[in-house]
């Protein structure tokens, strides 16, 4: 049925599609697209990316001219600023670039945001050789689809680079451990059991349908549980607020559990649906961050074993909500003194016995449906230091270069300041 339509989009745009296209839209459309079935989703996404090839093909070459004029324009009269006008005006380059340039262009050859370099040398390097790509790219005669615009419009539908992402998977969740490392300090155990539960998701070996993984984060407060979730977002979705998070304190009670799936008839809200399939369909390549469960009420916990076993969950008004390509993390503080004294002795805890410990406040179907119950370190002197310089370079330092100013902060400042938010009452007593 989708070969036979492409026919009639493939005259209509003047653009053809190889038969091995035709199956890389109907696996993209099963995978990415499930707010339509097939074949209405992969139909959509025929002409959605017809219609941009067609246009980009028009307009590419005027418009890449008219930026490679105006960014030689912009180096010269850069002479004349200084550094902090410098650096606006390259990023406001590239938001220009980006509203003139067609996504479905640009996503194929956008490897780095430029606004995200510090300096001037690099930005202008990340948008010449961006603008060189897109210029090759417009000096093409093309007359067909490719699987690379396929994945680009996926990409502009749901947010999630797909092309990226199919092409050099394997290679990034090989360096997830180490990435994730580089921004969550002194929680290498944690790390690890979800870098090695991933990896194993990715590989195919768990059940189709079913979320990517499904966490129970424990350990005391202020260890970097939702730094690992931002992190993890950043690195599974290229978004570190790709995030949905609860606050499962607000869900004490019976009537405020039940928003989660939606107003029964007849109340205030019914008509909006449930919050929970709301914001999964808007955002279905996520962390799904439920905070604090033990504060729930216990029917909360009807809705999360049909998350987990069923990768789906339905609201009042019938709408579903696809948890299939997103990451469910659950937080608590229980278990958190038995984690702390058995890893202030170098052990780290089992898994049996956490789910001994959980087993008292969670039911056992629940606890048994978790991929990984995932022990948070207590956080040490030396361990709060590190994080201070992390944060120190990301923020205060790289800041106060960009504004021209060198500062030097000495490694005694430095301790005494990260000891000072870390336990300021033993600080001042030395």
């Amino acid at each position: 049925m989708i070969s036979n339509n492409a026919k009639l989009y493939t005259e209509h745009h003047e653009l053809s599609i190889s038969d091995d296209s035709i199956r890389e839209i109907i696996r993209l459309a099963k995978r990415y697209l499930k707010e339509k079935s097939l074949p209405d989703s992969g139909i959509d996404l025929i002409d959605r990316t017809m219609s941009a090839v067609k246009v980009s093909k028009q307009s590419l070459p005027k418009d890449i001219d008219s930026l490679k004029s105006e960014f030689l324009d912009l180096q010269k009269e850069n002479n004349k600023k200084t550094q902090d006008q410098r650096l606006e005006e390259l990023d406001w380059f590239y938001l220009s670039l980006t509203n003139k340039v067609s996504a479905i262009v640009l996503d194929q050859y956008l490897d780095e945001d430029p606004t995200n370099h510090k300096t001037i040398e690099e930005k202008q390097a990340s948008i010449i050789a961006l603008l060189e790509k897109i210029k090759t790219h417009a000096e093409k005669d093309i007359t067909e689809v490719t699987d690379s615009d396929l994945a680009a419009m996926v990409s502009i539908i749901t947010g999630i680079p797909a092309g990226k992402v199919q092409t050099q998977e394997k290679e990034r969740l090989l360096d997830m451990e180490d990435t994730l490392r580089k921004r969550v300090i002194g929680q290498d155990v944690a790390i690890k059991t979800i870098s090695d539960a991933i990896v194993e998701s990715r590989s195919g070996l768990s059940k189709p349908g079913q979320p990517i993984g499904s966490f129970f984060f424990s350990g005391p407060t202020g260890t970097g549980k939702t730094e690992l979730a931002k992190s993890l977002a950043e690195f599974l979705f290229n978004d570190e607020n790709a995030i949905i998070r609860f606050d499962m304190s607000e869900f004490k009670e019976e009537h405020s559990a039940a928003l989660l799936y939606g107003a029964p008839p007849g109340y205030v809200g019914y008509e909006e649906g449930g919050v929970l399939v709301n914001k999964i369909r808007q955002k279905p390549y996520a962390i799904v961050l439920f905070d604090e469960i033990e504060k729930a009420h216990q029917s909360v916990f009807d809705v999360f074993l049909q998350i987990l076993d069923e990768g789906k969950l339905h609201d009042r008004l019938g709408k579903e909500g696809d948890f299939s390509n997103a990451v469910i993390l659950f937080t608590s503080n229980i278990g958190s003194d038995f984690i702390s004294k058995t890893m202030e002795k170098g052990d780290v805890p089992t898994s049996n016995q956490l789910t001994d410990i959980m087993s008292n406040y969670f039911r056992p179907e629940f606890l048994g449906r978790i991929t990984e119950i995932v022990p948070f370190a207590p956080i040490s002197e030396k361990i709060a230091v590190s994080i201070f310089n992390l944060h120190l370079k990301k923020e205060l330092l790289n800041m106060a270069e960009r504004l021209g100013i060198t500062l030097e902060i000495n490694e005694e400042t430095r301790t005494y300041l990260a000891l000072m938010g870390f336990l300021p009452y033993m600080v001042l007593d030395r």
